[in-house]
This record gives structure tokens, C-alpha cells and sequence, in this order.
């Protein structure tokens, strides 16, 4: 027979009573919800059940309030896709000539956002060892986030081999070769009577690249623009080739 029951008729002992009526007494807050019950919890009490039941859901919930947030920042700051993005290569001493052309730009196409337009002049390929941007170049112009190029005739051979460079005549309509076949030259710098075997534009034409400040010696080429030809069309007719 059991211990709890010594004297064998299975009736229940003083102890086992005890722990039926403790059970069995009714729970006053079994019926309401638990925020209620917190609110009437002894102070004492409260903390230990707010971790019980609402700790891990209102962690969840603040994680989840702060990504949202995060999210919505990020959106509401990010800068405009720009119109056109004109990468000067290695000519990062040009930096306020490069600039000037740029609010030119601006002001010729009426757009008021100077981030809808980038024209730079701080990345370089092949130089010292210390200032070689080859990887970025690549990955912008994959990206799309290079649409047009300028370098000196070296640097622009260098573009051209590298499979950065498009051809004016994949750019240009019929009508804007024509009018730029003066400055139409290959990878090299030498000028082509064939748009066809033209690699880009030679900016000694340009009266506004020149009246910038800018090297003579620079050519200008087509790079990712996929996103649109409107733009780059427009900025070589800003510069006024002849």
C-alpha cells in the first residue's frame, strides 16, 4: 500500500487535502486578460510576470518598429538617381573646372537638383600602384553609374581596350554624328571620317570644355548607358563640338 495512505481504506490524508483545496481555490485573475492582471498585480509582482508573458512579444515588436523605421530613413534620404554621371579619369586637379561644367549643364537643361547631374574627376587606372581605381571604374561602370568618360589619350586607350568605352555611333543619332564629325576620333586620338571606327570625341573641339580650363588633350567617350541616351546625348551637344 502507499505511504501517503498508512492506513490502507484509500482515503486521502491531511497533506493531500491541503494540496486539492489549494488547487481547486478559485484564481481571481483566471478570467481577465493579462494586462489586467499586471495592473493589479503587488508592485513586487509585476516585473517577474511582464517577463513571463509580454517581455519576448514587446521585444519583437520594438525590433520589428526599429527595422521599419530604419527602412523608411533610408528611402526618404536616399539621393536621386542621377540623370547623367560623366567620370573624368585622372583629373582630379580639374575638380572646380569639372564642377563648372556641370552647373552649366544644369542651368542649360533647367534642372534645379545638382545631384541629377555628377561630373568627377577624381578617379584614376594605372597609376603608381597608390591611386589605381581600376576596380571601382569596373564596378561603376557595370552598375551603370558611369555613363560617360573623359581621360587623356593614353588613359582613354587603356578605357577602350578594358571594354568601357562605347561607340559614338551606338549613342548618337545620324543627325548628332553629323554634327559632332569633326571631333570623332579613335581610341588612340586619331580622327576617323567613319563614325563607325569613331571610339569617342575629341575635346579640343569643344568650345565649352576648353573655355572651362579643361586638358586640351582629353577625349570623350560613352560608357554603361543603358539607363538612357537622352542625357548623354544632350551634355555633347552642351559642349558645342566643331
Amino acid at each position: 500500500m502507499a505511504m501517503d495512505d498508512p492506513d490502507g481504506d484509500g482515503r486521502l490524508n491531511e497533506r493531500q487535502r491541503d494540496a486539492i483545496d489549494v488547487l481547486a481555490s478559485h484564481n481571481a485573475y483566471a478570467a481577465q486578460s493579462k494586462w489586467k492582471t499586471l495592473r493589479e498585480l503587488p508592485r513586487k509582482e509585476r516585473w517577474p510576470f511582464f517577463v513571463q508573458h509580454f517581455l519576448l512579444a514587446t521585444s519583437a515588436i520594438l525590433v520589428a518598429l526599429i527595422v521599419v523605421i530604419s527602412l523608411a530613413v533610408s528611402f526618404l534620404t536616399k539621393p536621386p538617381t542621377p540623370l547623367l554621371a560623366v567620370q573624368g579619369i585622372g583629373m582630379s586637379r580639374y575638380a572646380s573646372s569639372l564642377d563648372r561644367l556641370r552647373d552649366g549643364f544644369l542651368r542649360d537643361q533647367g534642372i534645379e537638383d545638382h545631384r541629377l547631374v555628377q561630373v568627377d574627376g577624381t578617379l584614376s587606372i594605372g597609376g603608381d600602384g597608390y591611386a589605381d581605381d581600376s576596380a571601382k571604374v569596373m564596378t561603376m561602370v557595370t552598375a551603370g553609374q558611369i555613363n560617360m568618360m573623359a581621360a587623356g589619350r593614353t588613359m582613354f586607350a587603356t578605357l577602350d581596350h578594358r571594354g568601357y568605352i562605347s561607340k559614338p555611333a551606338d549613342v548618337l543619332t545620324a543627325a548628332q554624328l553629323r554634327a559632332v564629325a569633326g571631333a570623332l576620333v579613335d581610341a588612340r586620338g586619331h580622327a576617323v571620317a567613319d563614325p563607325a571606327h569613331a571610339a569617342g570625341l575629341d575635346l579640343s573641339k569643344s568650345a565649352v570644355w576648353r573655355s572651362a580650363g579643361l586638358p586640351s588633350d582629353a577625349i570623350l567617350g560613352f560608357s554603361n548607358v543603358q539607363s538612357g541616351k537622352v542625357y548623354p546625348q544632350r551634355f555633347v551637344a552642351y559642349l558645342r563640338f566643331s
